[in-house]
């Protein structure tokens, strides 16, 4: 652990923090967009039959990686 760095990184949060009170934000419509592209590189993989089941899986768990989504243990292999 770098404690320069886990300061560093707390610092910017807050930073970040502060400043997003400072203007209107809709989280629906940014969570609603970002769900949308989700789903549309599920659907992709789904219905790709170069896949196999696992393979599929494996995919649509690296999508979930990819969004820093936690897919739970079935990656850990």
């Amino acid at each position: 652990m770098n404690i320069k760095l886990e300061l560093l990184k707390r610092y910017i949060s807050d930073f970040v923090n502060s400043q997003i009170n400072n203007f209107e934000i809709d989280p629906s419509q940014i969570a609603d967009s970002t769900a949308i592209q989700i789903l549309s590189e599920i659907q992709k993989v789904i219905t790709d039959e170069k896949y196999s089941d696992f393979d599929a899986i494996e995919e649509i768990v690296c999508i979930f990686e990819k969004y820093k989504i936690d897919a739970g243990a079935r990656h850990d292999f």
